[in-house]
């Protein structure tokens, strides 16, 4: 599916707030509300728009802590390690990347206790054989994809 100017316009607007009325989207894009709700299901069926969620300030969960862990791993797929680390829930993310290491994680944490137990749990899946840890001090920004 080819996204024209009107369609990325709605997916800025959803992006806002993803609670927008469509007729409230439609007055912005010049479109009726149903026609904006047959963009918005084609956008969906098309898995341009994967999901709708909430951005919770990780502080109110008093988990503040914010750190970027670097993995290497020895045997097995980075599709098998990460089957286990998707079962850890204060990682937020996790890619596979190229170079020297095989994939990379954002987690939150309450505590540099709490982060040196995690960190002492992933290094010991099997196929991972070391870990960089860096911890964020401060977040400048974070605003994921930007249509």
């Amino acid at each position: 599916m080819s996204l024209d100017s009107t369609d990325r316009r709605i997916l800025s607007l959803l992006k806002e707030d993803s609670r927008m009325q469509y007729a409230e989207i439609g007055k912005k894009v010049n479109l009726s509300a149903p026609a904006v709700h047959a963009r918005v299901k084609k956008m969906e069926s098309n898995n341009i728009i994967r999901g709708y969620t909430i951005d919770i300030n990780p502080i109110a969960l008093e988990a503040d802590l914010c750190a970027f862990i670097r993995i290497g791993k020895g045997k097995g797929t980075s599709a098998e390690v990460a089957k286990e680390l998707v079962k850890i829930k204060q990682i937020e993310e996790c890619h596979g990347v190229a170079g020297e290491d095989c994939l990379m994680v954002k987690l939150r944490t309450r505590s540099t206790a709490e982060l040196s137990t995690l960190i002492d749990h992933i290094r010991g899946i099997e196929g991972i054989d070391r870990t960089l840890t860096v911890v964020v001090l401060e977040s400048h920004f974070e605003r994921g994809l930007t249509p």
